[in-house]
């Protein structure tokens, strides 16, 4: 009986290697049957879809569908989904099985820009420019006024919307922000403007520096005074001092 276990140990070793010879020879000469995409976005809209991915890789001239495991370039597929300004990084691109599965992650659209001369463009929450797209049906903060006319797809947008991103990354991190604050304006100095859901105040608010300072006092003026007072009160407030608002009356 001491015999029975080490022999087990190899009859189980020698089924391994055989079935991974065989899978190393026979695996190559096997035909792919289908694509499976699976995508990761931050955002409730997809920007880029499991159809769109095989829809990229068909008028890419890519064969793939009925193709040899082994003839298919899987780098040459990655290389085209990198190009894509939606998609931020791809996982991996592998076979398992006769199936081609590719794994990517989309960008993070964050605000949508409207230029001056009457473009638009997103940006995402590296400060990326990414192209429109009507794919995009989240409600994205706003930002117009003096942003410029000059951007470029795949790049750093201009600092004034970089400022007004670091903006909203604070906004994002807290409901009543959300849902109060929902268009970034550039002025002419290139101090940030705010307009309120709640009463439609215009809300001077500077510069992104102490934003978070700024935000507090803000919702503690809502919440505790224009809240008794009447949100229609006032036609401005001015949140660019140090633990103070000074507001306007209409």
């Amino acid at each position: 009986m001491r015999y029975v276990k080490p022999v087990v140990r190899i009859l189980l070793s020698v089924t391994l290697i055989v079935m991974l010879v065989l899978a190393f020879v026979y695996m190559p000469k096997q035909r792919c049957e289908r694509i499976s995409s699976v995508v990761h976005t931050q955002n409730e809209s997809v920007t880029v879809s499991p159809e769109d991915v095989n829809a990229l890789i068909a008028n890419a001239g890519i064969e793939v569908i009925g193709k040899a495991v082994k003839e298919v370039d899987e780098g040459e597929i990655i290389t085209l989904l990198k190009a894509n300004p939606y998609i931020e990084n791809v996982n991996f691109v592998h076979f398992a099985g006769r199936k081609l599965v590719i794994d990517y992650t989309l960008r993070e659209i964050v605000l949508h820009v409207f230029t001056p001369g009457g473009e638009h463009y997103f940006v995402d929450n590296e400060g990326v420019v990414v192209p429109f797209t009507s794919k995009m049906q989240d409600y994205l903060m706003i930002v117009n006024g003096n942003v410029g006319d000059t951007y470029k797809v795949g790049k750093k947008a201009p600092k004034g919307v970089q400022n007004a991103l670091e903006l909203t990354k604070v906004i994002r991190g807290d409901a009543f922000y959300e849902a109060q604050f929902r268009q970034i304006y550039l002025n002419s100095a290139n101090d940030i403007e705010l307009t309120s859901a709640i009463g439609g105040q215009t809300i001077l608010f500077g510069s992104v520096e102490n934003a978070a300072e700024k935000l507090a006092n803000l919702k503690t003026v809502y919440e505790k005074g224009l809240s008794h007072k009447g949100y229609n009160t006032y036609a401005q407030l001015d949140a660019r001092y140090k633990n103070r608002i000074i507001a306007t009356r209409k």
